[in-house]
Order: structure tokens, then sequence, then C-alpha cells
């Protein structure tokens, strides 16, 4: 969970926070009632520092200012956000369609946004019923505080920055994208790959559909008004979106069992200091 993660702190690293853990000190609040036992771990002067560094990430976790935790919290640990830092509903699990692989060259089709429970597409050009204009994309997504995509580092976020230029679009929450710590559990492949090496099945419509095929399709709604290939298109963006959210959790929770489990000491703090204080 969030109010266990030290590793945000400026000068902490992994081998610092695994030895906080070990003192017995797991969660922010039990920081700050026993400061000292971060102190044997990681030295008064840091263990003020942490401290410090605490207080502000509870400040603004409580203002849901997200633009701090964009700032201050490591990338490469952006998974440890999931759980404790914003609602499911706060969280957006985002993918992209377009027409290839070269931002501000090739042009976005279908933006996919979803909470895990309601989807929405923006698609271009001529969005059918019930789905929205790709214009409305930006003003959408701020309702969000987390946005979860998969190589969307690389892919996703540079396509939509360029597409909404004129618009001064940039965005502004942390973004965790699931390629890095899946690639780091030892997964392999594209995300559908993946989804298959944990267990994760896709509607059979779709099940074998790739980026390509996904060009194709809205080449032929474009060209001839398909609407088979324009539902089919949206469809798979949709599932590429709703599915983030169990792919997310699998890796939060592997992550979590192999970050945290073998180093956390639950231990009774409070009853520690009574009996401590007792013998004087």
């Amino acid at each position: 969970m969030l109010t266990s993660s030290f590793i945000f702190a400026n000068g902490i690293t992994e081998t610092m926070e695994q030895a906080i853990w070990a003192r017995g000190v797991i969660t922010w609040d039990l920081l700050k009632k026993h400061r000292g036992e971060a102190a044997e771990a990681i030295g008064e002067s840091r263990s003020l520092k942490l401290l410090d560094a605490v207080h502000q990430a509870e400040e603004a976790l409580q203002k849901k200012d997200h633009h701090w935790f964009k700032q201050h919290w490591p990338v490469r640990e952006t998974w440890r956000l999931l759980k404790g830092y914003c609602s499911d509903q706060e969280i957006a699990l985002m993918d992209i369609e377009t027409t290839g692989r070269t931002p501000g060259y090739d042009q976005i089709t279908v933006i996919g946004l979803s909470n895990g429970n309601e989807e929405r597409a923006f698609v271009a050009d001529r969005p059918q019923s019930g789905d929205e204009r790709l214009a409305d994309y930006i003003e959408a997504i701020r309702n969000y505080q987390l946005v979860i995509t998969f190589n969307g580092e690389s892919f996703d976020v540079p396509f939509i920055e360029k597409h909404f230029r004129d618009n001064n679009y940039h965005q502004e929450q942390p973004h965790l994208d699931l390629i890095w710590p899946a690639r780091s559990l030892g997964l392999t492949g594209g995300l559908k790959d993946m989804e298959k090496q944990i267990g994760i099945a896709r509607e059979d419509d779709i099940a074998d559909m790739r980026g390509m095929e996904a060009i194709t399709l809205w080449g032929q709604w474009k060209q001839s008004g398909d609407r088979n290939a324009y539902d089919r298109l949206v469809t798979y963006c949709k599932a590429d979106c709703t599915n983030l959210k169990t792919f997310a959790e699998y890796i939060y929770d592997k992550k979590w069992a192999e970050t945290y489990t073998p180093y956390a000491s639950d231990i009774d703090l409070d009853a520690v200091s009574g009996e401590q204080l007792s013998l004087f």
C-alpha cells in the first residue's frame, strides 16, 4: 500500500527502505510515532528528512495534488500508486489506435478510456452513437488522478501530446506504464502475449487482433463506411483499456510481494516501547 512506501524521499534507496521496514516501521504513521527506529536504520539526519517528506506526501494525498506525485514519485515505482493513492474511479486505463507509429505524422484514430467499469471511446472524424469526439479527450482525462497504459510512455502519450499541442496539452497525472514492471517480473512480448502468460482471456472475436489490423479496420471505415469495421476497432481499443485493470492488479500484487513482503517486520512497536520504558 502507498503509505508503506518511503522510496519517494530524496536520498532513500531501496536498501534503506528495506532496513526501515525491518525495524518494524512499515507505515507513515509508525514513522511519525517511532522515528527513532528509522534513525537506527538510516541515521538521524536522514530520518528527519524522511519525516518531512512523509508530511509533504500526506498533505498532497489529502489535497489530491497529482502534480506533487508527478514531480516527486520515482517513475519506476509508480506501480505503488495503484492502491492507496486514489479511488478506482479516478484511475484512467488508456489506450490509443493510430494510422501508424510516428507521432506528428501518423494520426490518432481512437482513444479508449476506462475506469474498470465504464468504457469510453473518443473517435476521430465521425464518432458513432455512444462514442465521443476525439477533441473531448483532454477535458475527460482531467477527472483522473492516475493514468495507466502499456508502453504509453513511448507511444500513447507522445501521440496524444503531439495531437493536442495547439491546446498546450501535457499529461499532468502520474503515469504507470505497465510494460516496465511487467518486464521486471520476467513477462515477455507485447500486452496480448503477457496477458496469455498470466491467464487473461479476451473475447473470441478479438482474441487474436493486433495493432496492424486496427489500422486496416480504420481504413475500411474511412473508405467505405464499413460499420462492422468501426465497431470491431472500437471494441478492440476498449478491451485494451479494460484488460489493463486485471493486468495492473496482477503486476501490483507480484511487485509488492517481491519488494515489501520479504523485508517487512510486523513488530508491535508500541508494545516494545512500553516494555523498554518499564525498565527505568
